[in-house]
């Protein structure tokens, strides 16, 4: 691929990226504070802060996750 086309592309991925935060603003931004969380699901988020805190948090593919069941 030729350096500007890939200078493009990279323009391409940007404006992409930009546009989904917005997206994801948008959503947080209709659906926080809706409806407030259950017991169980304070429990879950703060778990997982502590372990994204220590590191602890490991990322896998859905199609992984979906395998496991």
């Amino acid at each position: 691929m030729s350096g500007g086309a890939l200078k493009e592309v990279l323009k391409e991925v940007r404006i992409v990226r930009e546009k989904v935060e917005r997206l994801e603003e948008l959503v947080e931004e209709r659906l926080i504070g809706l409806e407030e969380p259950l017991g169980d699901e304070v429990k879950a988020i703060k778990e997982y802060v502590k372990a994204k805190e220590k590191g602890s948090v490991e990322l896998i593919p859905v199609e992984d996750a979906e395998k496991e069941k």
